[in-house]
């Protein structure tokens, strides 16, 4: 049995190698990987309300053109003391600060009254496969706290000023091996994929 190709629907590099690394660990899948980078496909937009709503219109836009398996997801950062702002419009709020580091003081700024600075990310993902027009979906909630100044490297969005619950070291800090350990995204793309593997096994094709 050949591999199943699985189209992965980002451009953003970092969310790229974590969601490589993570199907990494699911050998017996056998996906044969590729990423929307290698193909000429305008971006889509993200019209809807909600993480999942956003995954599934990106995935299934992708597979309409490709014909093939996709993997999407859509994530964002919520802040309790600014009733979840910014939330789903997460990269809206960076692209109008015109960038992560304005959207860093931008936070700060907004938040330089409060002491709470309890936060949550969120993480919806979808995968569709178009030859049997089904989906498979799982969601991921990584909670703990905003800290400023952003610290670390090993890293991308947010991950410089986000320090997840039983942890002292931000994100960046702790690097993408931890991350997708205890991270949002980690823990919505393993539930895809676990739907995958079930699916698969379910028509006795695994």
């Amino acid at each position: 049995m050949s591999p199943m190709k699985l189209i992965i629907a980002t451009g953003n590099a970092g969310k790229l190698r974590e969601i490589r690394a993570i199907i990494s660990s699911f050998p017996e899948l056998d996906l044969d990987v590729h990423s929307i980078t290698e193909m000429n496909i305008p971006e889509p937009d993200e019209p809807h309300h909600t993480y999942l709503e956003n995954a599934q219109h990106k995935a299934k836009y992708y597979a309409q053109h490709t014909k093939v398996a996709t993997l999407s997801e859509d994530a964002g950062l919520r802040i309790e003391a600014l009733n979840g702002f910014p939330g789903v419009r997460t990269k809206e709020f960076v692209e109008e600060c015109g960038g992560i580091q304005n959207a860093f003081a931008k936070l700060q700024a907004m938040l330089k009254d409060t002491d709470n600075m309890s936060a949550s990310f969120i993480c919806s993902a979808a995968i569709y496969i178009p030859l049997e027009d089904i989906w498979i979906s799982a969601e991921g909630i990584d909670n703990g706290r905003i800290s400023f100044p952003a610290r670390g490297s090993d890293c991308f969005g947010f991950d410089p000023i986000y320090i997840p619950n039983g942890y002292d070291k931000t994100n960046a800090e702790l690097g993408v091996a931890v991350k997708n350990q205890i991270g949002h995204r980690a823990k919505a793309i393993r539930g895809v994929l676990q739907g995958l593997k079930q699916h698969l096994s379910q028509q006795g094709v695994k």
